[in-house]
């Protein structure tokens, strides 16, 4: 009876361990690039302007948005003249579509904007390999924004002007 106890208890406390450990091994997506993965190289070039005098913004965030947002987005800040350029590396079996945001992080002065480079519109700049290598692709996204148009409100109240009434 006694090994038949400790035998049962043993199988109990492996299956918990067991799940314990799958439990907690699965517990965070990372972007990690396995063997056996098919990978691409992609390229974004481009320029961010003001909307309303055509000249270049600097220390904008031009950010690559990532499938499995926010694991391994990544993030530029564009030039003097505005121009930025954002390369990285995505699970993809060859060239797909690309999502590209630019927000004005530091002064909010400029409305953000959201471009999709479609896969036609990228270009192939190096060749496919025998293994799960894909390519090199290059796509072009050129930001024109508009300033917000004030104080933005808080809390969705939105601002009044000041009138005096004038009396009869």
């Amino acid at each position: 009876m006694k090994k038949f106890v400790l035998k049962t208890y043993g199988k109990i406390i492996a299956w918990v361990l067991t799940a314990l450990g799958l439990y907690t091994s699965c517990d965070k997506i990372e972007p990690r690039v396995e063997y056996g993965t098919p990978t691409a190289d992609f390229i974004v070039k481009g320029n961010v302007n003001d909307a309303h005098n055509l000249q270049p913004i600097k220390d904008m965030a031009v950010i690559y948005k990532s499938d499995m947002a926010p694991f391994g987005n990544d993030t530029v800040r564009t030039d003097a003249n505005g121009n930025y350029e954002l390369e990285f590396t995505k699970t993809a079996f060859g060239a797909e579509d690309i999502t590209v945001y630019t927000s004005d992080i530091d002064k909010d002065e400029f409305q953000s904007d959201t471009i999709r480079i479609k896969a036609s519109e990228l270009k192939q700049i190096g060749k496919r390999r025998k293994n799960w290598y894909n390519g090199k692709f290059e796509g072009k996204a050129d930001f024109t924004l508009v300033r917000h148009p004030g104080p933005v409100p808080m809390y969705g109240i939105i601002p009044t002007r000041h009138q005096e009434i004038k009396g009869e």
